[in-house]
């Protein structure tokens, strides 16, 4: 759920948002259109956290896990593959990769207790693992790289090679990887052509959790907003 109770945010005395109000029920999905500088992106800017409102409430789940894609790329990492990339979208799961080696490395040097707890502990992260989507994180990420119009010997690039264009298509591709509650898409049609919008309209229409898309494009508007 997304609430927004009369909020307004101003930038250097410009009043950008005044007195809004809406809400956007779990698993609904949302367009937000409107002309340039009518604040659309300083609204997922709000959901995010990243800027603060001057006036009113906005709630939002605990824990809740967002998605953003914003219009300007802004990377996480540059020292590695178009693939890593795209992986990199749950770092968590490289942590829990981690505990689970080093569990597994050292359980042939236990016996007793100690054993049995990590036996333990080692089943806990192994099951966390596969409900996070451990187990099919590459798959995801290359269906979603190809999917937007990579070729498949394309993804051990250096991500730094690839022009500005692609690069925001790998920035897609990590967001959506990431499989968030809350996915914040600000005009993801951008620099994709017609296969590749293609593409993203049916992940998106397959998507489960709640959806909230800035667009100048009326045809994924249409196909994938119902408010």
């Amino acid at each position: 759920m997304i609430d927004f109770q009369n909020v307004s945010k101003s930038f250097g005395g410009q009043d950008v948002l005044t007195a809004v109000s809406f809400r956007i029920n779990d698993g609904e999905r949302a367009g937000i259109v409107g002309p340039n500088g009518a604040g659309k992106s300083t609204i997922f800017k709000l959901i995010t956290g990243e800027i603060e409102q001057d006036r009113g409430e906005i709630i939002l789940p605990r824990a809740v896990k967002i998605g953003y894609l914003r219009q300007q790329l802004n990377p996480h990492a540059v020292d590695t593959t178009l693939l890593e990339y795209a992986e990199d979208a749950m770092p968590e799961l490289e942590h829990m990769q981690r505990e689970i080696d080093e569990i597994a490395h050292r359980l042939h040097a236990l016996d007793g207790a100690g054993q049995q707890r990590d036996l333990k502990r080692l089943g806990e992260l192994q099951g966390a693992f596969e409900h996070a989507g451990g187990y099919d994180l590459q798959h995801r990420a290359e269906a979603a790289l190809c999917g937007l119009g990579f070729a498949a010997d394309a993804l051990g690039r250096p991500f730094r090679e690839f022009s500005g264009g692609w690069q925001m298509r790998a920035e897609l591709a990590r967001t959506l990887v990431a499989r968030p509650d809350i996915l914040l898409l600000d005009e993801p049609s951008n620099y994709l052509d017609l296969p590749a919008v293609e593409w993203l309209k049916d992940h998106l229409a397959a998507y489960k959790g709640t959806l909230v898309l800035i667009s100048h494009d009326r045809y994924l508007l249409t196909a994938l907003t119902s408010i």
